[in-house]
């Protein structure tokens, strides 16, 4: 079985893969956790009621993917998939190729980039995407604007609201409850 993606879908699909016996490997472009291991707090993950951080929640999923023999290929992009009966063959970035019986395609989503001039020379200095808890402590007393409307967005409004003054919600919909879950637009109702 090989996974495309190191998500959390992803993990979970080798972690279930490799505890029912398939020799398993995952492919990542970037490092294992995706989009979700830069958000602060995740309250909507099975299994973690009192919710837990991004980080954490891949390194658990990296762990316990790794104790039932699953092989990580990372960084390392798929590029290209074909098929050679009985197989499939995944070419990788590097021209190496992985043949498999099955393929899980988990690629999940990449932050869409704001396409501003001049805003990729302050990305990581002033500009940042995904609100890493590293960067929460140097908003303290600051005001933050965040744009967008999805759940990433929420979860990072009411992280950053712990440190900063004041945090704005920028967005392009007409309400919260568009793109965010139910829960995440309560929370940030009920914050100041």
């Amino acid at each position: 079985l090989a996974v495309i993606g190191a998500g959390p879908a992803g993990l979970a699909a080798a972690v279930y893969g490799a505890s029912a016996g398939l020799s398993t490997a995952v492919v990542e472009a970037e490092a294992p956790g995706g989009q979700a291991a830069l958000s602060s707090r995740i309250e909507n993950y099975l299994g973690f009621p009192s919710g837990i951080s991004g980080s954490e929640l891949a390194r658990r999923a990296l762990a316990q993917a790794r104790r039932f023999g699953t092989d990580v290929i990372a960084p390392h992009r798929a590029v290209g998939i074909r098929a050679e009966d009985p197989y499939r063959v995944i070419i990788l970035d590097d021209g190496s190729e992985l043949h498999c019986a099955s393929i899980v395609l988990a690629t999940g989503v990449q932050y869409r980039r704001l396409d501003v001039p001049g805003l990729d020379a302050l990305t990581g200095a002033g500009v940042y995407y995904g609100a890493a808890s590293t960067e929460a402590a140097a908003m303290i007393g600051a005001r933050v604007i965040i744009v967008g409307g999805a759940n990433s967005a929420g979860q990072a409004a009411l992280h950053l609201a712990t440190f900063a003054d004041e945090v704005v919600v920028v967005l392009r919909a007409s309400s919260l409850a568009a793109r965010m879950s139910r829960y995440l637009v309560g929370r940030i109702e009920a914050t100041d």
